[in-house]
C-alpha cells in the first residue's frame, strides 16, 4: 500500500474503467521534502511559521518540518554558512554580514515590515533611566555579536550620543529568552535589547519598562529614518535556490499563507490557534493564551504580504553603513530574490 507523506494511507486507485476501457492510474504523491528551519525565539520572526505549523500549511506544500531549531542567531548564521542548514529566519543584518563573508545568503520572503527591537530597563531604575542617554554606565543585555539585538542596540545608543564600546557594557546573553528575563530580574544587566515575546512578559510582570518601544508611534521614523524596513525574512543561499527552486517556492508559500492568516484574524484568534497546538505552543512556555494575545497585538501591524521592499532595503542598508554594523554595502539584487514573493510596490 502506498503511504502519503503524512503517514496516512493514500487513496486507492479507482477500479472503474476509463473511457478507453483501461483502469485509471492514480499519480502517486511524491515524498514530502524534509526541511530543518532555524530561528531565534522571536514572535515577530516566527509567528507565520507557528501559524503554519498549527494550520498544516507545511503539509499542504508537501513539506515535512523535520525540526524547527531555535538558538542564537549568530551561531545559526554560521551553521547556514557551513551548509548545516538551508533555511533560516533572520534579521536584515545577517544577509550582508554573510555575503561579505563570502556566503551568498538571500532573503526570499519578508515576514515583518518594520524594526522590532526596543530597549527595556529594569524597574528599579525607573527614576534614573528615562531615556536612552541615561543608560550611560549601565549593562545592556543582547543575544550575540552580529545579531539583530546587537545591531539595533548599537544604533539606539549611538543615536543618543553614547559610544557602545566605552559608555556602556554590552553583555551577550545568548538565545534563551528565559536568560534575558532572569538577567533583568536579578540585576545582572540593567537593560535588555528586547523583542517579543520577552518584552510583553517583562512588562506584565513589572520586571522592566520600555525606555524605547520600537512600536510606539513615530519611534521608527525618529530612530531609523523610516517607518518601514526589510527587518525580518526567510533566508536561504543561492546554491539552494539554484538546486531546489520548487522547494524554495513552497517554503515561501508556507510563510505567505501564515502572513495571510495573521492579517485576516484577531490577536485572540491567532493566540488561540497557536496555544491549541502542542508544537507551536512550545515557544510560549510560561505564557497563558491571554498574554500571548497581548504579545501578538503589540506586533501585528508589522506583518505584511511577504513582498520584499527596495525602499525598506535602502533604509536598513543606510543604517548598517552609517552605524558601521557591516564592513561595506551590498545591493538590493544581492540581498533579495524577489521571484518567489514579489517586490513591494
Amino acid at each position: 500500500m502506498v503511504l502519503a507523506a503524512c503517514g496516512q494511507a493514500a487513496p486507492a486507485a479507482s477500479s472503474a474503467p476509463s473511457a478507453s476501457g483501461s483502469q485509471a492510474a492514480a499519480t502517486p504523491k511524491p515524498p514530502a521534502d524534509k526541511v530543518t528551519l532555524t530561528g531565534i525565539n522571536s514572535t515577530e520572526l516566527n509567528l507565520p511559521t507557528l501559524v503554519a505549523i498549527a494550520k498544516g500549511y507545511f503539509a499542504e506544500e508537501n513539506i515535512e518540518l523535520a525540526e524547527f531549531v531555535i538558538g542564537s542567531s549568530g551561531t545559526l548564521r554560521q551553521g547556514m554558512i557551513a551548509k548545516q542548514y538551508d533555511f533560516g529566519l533572520y534579521a536584515f543584518v545577517h544577509v550582508p554580514i554573510a555575503r561579505l563573508a563570502g556566503s551568498p545568503f538571500k532573503m526570499v520572503v519578508q515576514v515583518h515590515d518594520q524594526e522590532i527591537f526596543g530597549l527595556i530597563a529594569r524597574t528599579a531604575l525607573k527614576d534614573q533611566v528615562k531615556a536612552v542617554k541615561d543608560l550611560k554606565g549601565k549593562k545592556i543585555g543582547f543575544t550575540t555579536p552580529g545579531s539583530g539585538t546587537w545591531a539595533l542596540a548599537n544604533v539606539y545608543l549611538r543615536k543618543a550620543g553614547l559610544d557602545p564600546d566605552k559608555d556602556v557594557e554590552l553583555v551577550s546573553l545568548g538565545g534563551d529568552n528565559a536568560v534575558f528575563y532572569t538577567a533583568l530580574q536579578s540585576g545582572r544587566v540593567d537593560a535588555i535589547a528586547s523583542f517579543e515575546p520577552i518584552g510583553t512578559k517583562v512588562i506584565a510582570d513589572n520586571v522592566g519598562y520600555y525606555v524605547l518601544d520600537a512600536y510606539a508611534a513615530g519611534t521608527a521614523k525618529e530612530q531609523l529614518g523610516s517607518e518601514k524596513a526589510d527587518a525580518l525574512g526567510l533566508v536561504t543561499r543561492e546554491d539552494v535556490i539554484a538546486a531546489k527552486p520548487d522547494l524554495v517556492k513552497r517554503m515561501v508559500n508556507v510563510q505567505k499563507k501564515g502572513l495571510d492568516f495573521i492579517r485576516a484574524n484577531t490577536p485572540s484568534a491567532i493566540a488561540g490557534l497557536i496555544m491549541g497546538n502542542t508544537q507551536a505552543a512550545q515557544q510560549f512556555q510560561g505564557y497563558d493564551t491571554a498574554l500571548v494575545a497581548r504579545v501578538i497585538e503589540h506586533v501585528k501591524g508589522g506583518f505584511g504580504t511577504g513582498c520584499v521592499s527596495k525602499s525598506g532595503f535602502d533604509s536598513e542598508m543606510k543604517i548598517a553603513l552609517d552605524y558601521k554594523l557591516v564592513s561595506g554595502p551590498i545591493t538590493f539584487e544581492q540581498f533579495a530574490d524577489t521571484s518567489f514573493a514579489g517586490s513591494c510596490p
